[in-house]
């Protein structure tokens, strides 16, 4: 017997197995339940999350011999062929390779005739996104006003690439990415059944690297059967796969944090020699100053917090937020630049290196935000040296001590002569000076104090 793929041996057939799109399944039950069926479905989300799965058991639900309903028999000749994939009347049509105007016009001839067995035809296009201009022109009127028998089911992953005039004439349901939990509980059911046995991490590492895609853990689950044989360990994994484990990249992050440089090289060697790739020890360092960030901010997750004992207390002591912030600002940018790299096995080592020396890198953000502290505290001690005229305690300063003794000085003698304009500078150098009506005597004001005076006031500690 030919061998199935695990992601198509259990691809669910009702929508109570369709799992992480709780929300969608429901929706659609009702919808079929309740026998409204609109003119188009439209599907869409990223790879992996049941699309296709949800499209075909909508097909079941429409076609079935007691449908429309929510659930599907999946025992009758309709159930059955729809699950084989070879309906008549359930056609599945690529939209990556059938984007001319051409085959909506085939689709639209098609639809004239009644189905050849069941009570629906229905016209399942995947990656519906890829669609030419004129051919999704072509879709509006017909999706828009279909025969009775007729429904259409979109799926795409690019939601924003179809036309807003498609989207308004479907329902459409937004499929999200898969909890690791529910994966990791998929994939022991699957491991159980098959008799293999296998340790948790494993299990954690193949639902992690899922990425919120069933159907990729379910891949990659297959690959790792294949040379794990009937046990599957993480030692196994990593062994084959070429992949740095947690305690290896905590030991090397330990040498970086000593600036140990001739273990810095040692520890990258092994890794390298052991078949790790170079993307991905720069990729499991990231992770794991992120799982730090997180321990330090005490917002991390159980899995961080069952696995704490790869994050020893001398790396958690030695890092503060600011610096894992750094850390990982360096390594994002290096990351970026990998790709153009001549060598990479030595430029990877160079910033190992570099990286030991953390805290010798201040990012811009802390640059500003030092040069704004500054000038605060400039502007603030400016505040404290002009002081008010009001905030000055007149008598707790002595007179003696603003103004020096002024001795008395003989007043200009005043007479009331009249003078013409020509001899007017001839009684100035007399100091015979006119009477002026209009002069007013001058007084001394509070800010009339000498230098010497101002020193001694804002000499204290108070205006330092």
């Amino acid at each position: 017997m030919a061998h199935t793929a695990t992601a198509t041996e259990y691809r669910p057939q009702n929508f109570s197995s369709l799992v992480g799109q709780d929300f969608v399944s429901t929706a659609i039950k009702n919808s079929l339940n309740s026998k409204k069926i609109p003119n188009a479905f439209l599907l869409s989300g990223p790879r992996g999350v049941g699309k296709t799965t949800t499209a075909r058991l909508i097909a079941k639900g429409l076609n079935c011999i007691h449908g429309p309903t929510g659930e599907p028999c999946n025992n009758c000749p309709q159930c059955i062929s729809i699950k084989e994939g070879n309906n008549s009347d359930v056609i599945e049509i690529d939209g990556a390779s059938n984007t001319s105007i051409n085959n909506i016009k085939i689709i639209q001839e098609e639809i004239q005739y009644l189905p050849a067995a069941a009570k629906y035809k229905i016209y399942i296009i995947d990656e519906v996104h890829m669609l030419s201009k004129s051919a999704f022109n072509a879709l509006l009127k017909t999706i828009e006003e279909p025969p009775e028998h007729v429904v259409f089911i979109f799926a795409t992953t690019e939601l924003n690439e179809v036309p807003a005039t498609i989207k308004s004439r479907c329902q459409q349901f937004n499929l999200r990415l898969i909890p690791h939990n529910i994966i990791e509980n998929n994939i022991k059911k699957i491991l159980t059944d098959k008799n293999i046995s296998f340790d948790d991490d494993s299990v954690k590492w193949i639902a992690k690297e899922g990425k919120g895609s069933l159907r990729d853990a379910y891949t990659l689950l297959d690959q790792i059967i294949s040379f794990c044989g009937n046990e599957i360990t993480l030692n196994k994994i990593q062994s084959k796969l070429g992949l740095a484990g947690k305690e290896q990249i905590s030991q090397l992050i330990t040498c970086i944090l000593n600036e140990q440089i001739m273990d810095i090289h040692l520890k990258l060697s092994t890794l390298l020699n052991s078949g790790c790739r170079i993307e991905q020890i720069l990729s499991d360092i990231i992770s794991f100053f992120r799982d730090i960030l997180l321990l330090k901010s005490h917002s991390s997750s159980d899995d961080i917090k069952n696995n704490s004992s790869y994050y020893s207390p001398e790396i958690l002591e030695k890092l503060s937020i600011y610096d894992v912030e750094n850390i990982l600002d360096l390594s994002f940018g290096f990351y970026e630049k990998l790709k153009y790299s001549i060598n990479q096995e030595m430029e990877l080592e160079f910033f190992l290196i570099k990286l030991s020396r953390y805290k010798d890198f201040i990012r811009p953000e802390a640059l500003l935000k030092q040069i704004k502290t500054l000038q605060t505290s400039f502007i603030e001690k400016k505040k404290l040296v002009e002081i008010p005229k009001s905030e000055i305690n007149k008598q707790e300063i002595h007179k003696s001590d603003l103004v020096p003794e002024v001795k008395p000085i003989s007043q200009p003698v005043v007479a009331k002569i009249e003078v013409s304009a020509k001899e007017q500078p001839l009684l100035i150098e007399k100091n015979i000076i006119p009477e002026d009506k209009d002069e007013t005597k001058k007084t001394f004001s509070d800010y009339d104090i000498n230098k010497k005076n101002l020193k001694q006031i804002f000499s204290c500690t108070e205006y330092r």
